[in-house]
């Protein structure tokens, strides 16, 4: 019988805090957040630095200078990039701009 894969989740909306917003929750004691697909965009017209986070770890970071500038990254297959156990994904913003965002992502055993 084949392996069945763990579901794809999804989380999208905005940001718009100066500082640290969470883009999708730590999942709990021993289980971890693997990253399939990371969308952001400046939704303001406001030069933003965007700096992707594994909790308080810093681990993307991406300058949008205009309204439209972002960042856009798939990860294939056994190559997503994998949080550590109980972690959340954060979005720190350099200032109080909106920011839209698309996670797809999977909880996998950590």
């Amino acid at each position: 019988m084949p392996t069945r894969l763990p579901p794809q989740l999804t989380a999208t909306g905005t940001a718009a805090d100066s500082g640290d917003n969470t883009l999708a929750a730590a999942p709990g004691a021993s289980v971890r957040l693997v990253i399939s697909a990371l969308i952001l965009q400046n939704e303001s017209s406001s030069a933003t630095t965007m700096i992707v986070k594994a909790g308080s770890t810093a681990i993307l970071r991406a300058l949008a200078q205009n309204q439209g500038d972002g960042l856009a990254l798939n990860f294939p297959a056994e190559r997503e990039l994998v949080l550590p156990a109980n972690t959340a994904l954060v979005l720190n913003l350099s200032g109080a701009n909106s920011c839209g965002y698309s996670v797809i992502y999977h909880v996998d055993a950590a």
